[in-house]
């Protein structure tokens, strides 16, 4: 039987998630979005990039796709490697000392720590004057998201946020 001749070729597109963000953003939400930034370099570098230089390899000529680079998101996250091989701490390594800290918790001290680590980083952003000072500012690959700390549900502590809107697209 007859049927109709499979397409020669065709374009398909994935859409992966964005950031999740609410009212109040605790550590839930932020390790929630740090899962989303690796799971978009990772999307990138498989589904984009690998593809590109296979395509590359076998002589067709590909346009250059222009798709977000979310390094420095990650590296605000994860660190970055110094010279020596030492690596420069990312933020959850200090909130990793901050809460493992013999001292009770304190989210005041805990955001300064933040502040003064990353305050000239292109991810981060300390808070606005009307926002809590006890909040810090990531920016994602996908959206902006503040992040609180405040009332041990916040960035250092173990509850989730809570409230209002739905996530991002991506």
């Amino acid at each position: 039987g007859g049927g109709a001749a499979p397409p020669s070729s065709f374009v398909g597109l994935l859409d992966i998630f964005g950031m999740e963000t609410f009212e109040r953003n605790g550590y839930e939400q932020l390790l929630i979005n740090f899962a989303n930034e690796k799971l978009q370099a990772l999307f990138v570098s498989e589904a984009v990039e690998l593809v590109r230089a296979e395509f590359v390899s076998e002589g067709i000529r590909v346009e250059l796709i222009d798709s977000p680079d979310n390094s420095a998101v990650l590296e605000l996250f994860e660190g970055a490697k110094r010279r020596g091989g030492y690596p420069r701490p990312g933020l959850l390594s200090i909130l990793n000392e901050e809460t493992a800290s013999p001292k009770p918790p304190d989210d005041a001290r805990l955001v300064e720590a933040l502040h003064r680590r990353f305050a000239e980083h292109p991810a981060y952003r300390k808070p606005a004057a009307a926002e809590p000072a006890t909040s810090f500012t990531v920016r994602h690959f996908s959206a902006q998201v503040t992040y609180t700390a405040a009332g041990g549900g916040g960035a250092g502590g173990g509850g989730g946020g809570g409230g209002g809107g739905g996530g991002g697209g991506g």
